[in-house]
């Protein structure tokens, strides 16, 4: 024991599993370019309580939290919309702060040192090896880089070609979201609370509108940066839709960047690990994945325990990437597919998909808690015959939907143990079974 683990990055994943090894007797040091006020975005988020029992975490106390309630999902022309009823499964609403300060405090508790204000620039290498981190201080060597440091981590993009993890994404695997609170304007409150707006303005991307008690929680999000002036007519467009939305910004109003995509098929070499949104570890339709990072946490501490001879190989650390995939990845695979029909359809096929309920509340709901049987791609296929009038819209959407059903039999064919030539034709598969179309 002893050995020495460097987190690159205070994400989620990355605290948590830095905390079951510093438990376990290793030295564990995470470095972090922000300050600690400043860790996470001014916003909230919504996720399964049940992830803090699952990390051997104590959850915050109760006056910190909400419910979402039910969602309601707007096509472009906003006549046919999907209610999915929350049905008591709700996810629990958390300020990115208090899901820190729980993270923090446990970390530390467990013996975890951070170092803030320290700019991560670079693995590095020996040979084929990741062996340390380059930082804006200089060279810090480990037994095992544990890469928490995002989308655009300098860690993942600078390694070789040779170490088989993808280092960048391409268009529509990356989200842009800004995200802001404003005040309530009193008089004008809708259905249901949380509104979401699929393709908002005919653009590629979603918009939300979640009404609170005293403000309302907006978000923009969009496949490509927006500009302020973009941004500002977005608003006015959306308060005539929504005119609780006040003019009076109460905080936030940040533009942030999401993984909007598959995870990675390889997120593991020797001496690296990826977790969280360094490997892509989100929902792909909305970008939430903080649960699935803090789980992905706990398998990747689990598996470093179980290398008795202290190797962090790609060989060793493969079950953690293999079990991450199986519980996770192909379901987030076939999520990605249903985004990636919304990206190559035009608006007139999306609102078709919604007129028609090819698209139904089933499809919507998986993934946010209140679907946990999976997407009924077969049942989708089966609700053709409703959208024969529109021939075209209809065959892509039904050849995209069997690939989500058929790209879960080639995630479950992955190998289980690390041959590089078995891993690589299976990443090549995954590549096929997930690519919907050349654009």
């Amino acid at each position: 024991m002893g050995k020495k683990i460097v987190v690159a990055g205070a994400g989620h994943g990355g605290l948590v599993a830095g905390m079951k090894l510093a438990a376990a007797g290793y030295d564990v040091t995470v470095y972090e370019r922000k300050i600690r006020a400043d860790l996470g975005y001014d916003w909230e988020d919504a996720i399964d309580f049940r992830v803090f029992a699952d990390c051997g975490l104590e959850p915050p106390q109760k006056e910190k939290y909400s419910f979402n309630g039910d969602m309601k999902f707007y096509n472009p022309n906003l006549k046919t919309p999907i209610i999915v009823p929350a049905n008591g499964k709700g996810s629990a609403v958390f300020e990115r702060s208090e899901i820190y300060d729980v993270l923090i405090k446990a970390a530390e508790e467990h013996g975890v040192k951070i170092v803030y204000s320290t700019e991560i620039i670079a693995p590095v290498m020996n040979g084929l090896r990741v062996t340390g981190i380059r930082t804006s201080d200089g060279v810090v060597p480990a037994d095992l880089v544990i890469d928490a440091a995002g989308i655009n981590s300098p860690i993942r993009r600078n390694l070789p070609v040779c170490c088989n993890v993808d280092r960048d994404y391409g268009y529509g695997e990356c989200f842009y979201a800004y995200r802001a609170y404003f005040n309530k304007i009193e008089g004008h409150e809708p259905d249901v609370a949380y509104e979401v707006f699929l393709m908002h303005q005919g653009e590629h991307g979603i918009s939300w509108v979640v009404t609170k008690d005293t403000y309302v929680d907006v978000l923009i999000g969009r496949m490509a940066p927006m500009s302020d002036d973009k941004i500002a007519a977005t608003l006015a467009e959306m308060r005539r839709f929504s005119p609780q939305i006040g003019e009076t910004l109460l905080r936030g109003g940040s533009q942030e960047q999401i993984p909007v995509r598959r995870p990675l098929s390889v997120m593991v070499c020797d001496g690296y690990a990826a977790v969280g949104d360094s490997a892509y570890m989100t929902m792909p339709m909305t970008g939430s994945g903080i649960c699935a990072a803090m789980r992905a946490g706990v398998m990747l501490a689990d598996t470093v325990l179980a290398d008795r001879e202290e190797r962090y190989s790609r060989e060793t650390l493969w079950d953690y990437n293999r079990k991450y995939i199986l519980h996770y990845g192909q379901s987030f695979a076939a999520i990605d597919i249903l985004k990636n029909v919304m990206l190559c359809t035009e608006v007139e096929g999306v609102n078709f998909l919604f007129d028609k309920q090819i698209i139904t509340e089933n499809d919507m709901s998986f993934g946010t808690g209140r679907n946990e049987g999976g997407m009924a791609f077969s049942d989708v296929l089966s609700r053709g015959i409703r959208g024969i009038g529109n021939l075209p819209v209809l065959l892509r959407t039904a050849g995209a939907l069997t690939k989500g059903d058929n790209v879960k039999k080639v995630y479950q064919s992955m190998p289980e143990v690390y041959d590089e030539a078995a891993v690589l034709k299976w990443k090549d598969d995954v590549l096929a079974a997930t690519t919907l179309m050349k654009r």
